[in-house]
């Protein structure tokens, strides 16, 4: 490592119970890590995983359905009762529940 990058980095210090301890050098060992590489890489992963959720989904509605509220089902000429409720209950799953 170079001197400036030594110097951009910041310590930490984190308590930890021992038996904790113990397994993340297991597991850092394990993958050729030391603990504090496998620590910083759970934080990139973890912060990564929160970045991806928090994306901005954009939907993209047909021209026909423009101004229908989200989620709006409409029934087929042929559908059963069974088929419809299975079509809105996969919608409000999709939706979140909505």
């Amino acid at each position: 490592m170079t001197e400036n990058a030594s110097q951009s980095r910041t310590g930490i210090t984190v308590r930890l119970p021992p038996e904790i301890r113990d397994r993340i050098q297991h597991v850092a060992a394990a993958e050729h890590r030391s603990i504090a590489g496998y620590v910083h890489m759970l934080i990139e992963r973890d912060l990564r995983a929160r970045d991806e959720a928090e994306r901005v989904i954009h939907v993209f509605t047909a021209p026909e359905l423009q101004g229908e509220p989200l989620g709006t089902l409409v029934r087929e000429d042929d559908e059963t009762d069974e088929g419809y409720a299975s079509r809105a209950a996969t919608l409000r799953a999709l939706l979140g529940g909505q």
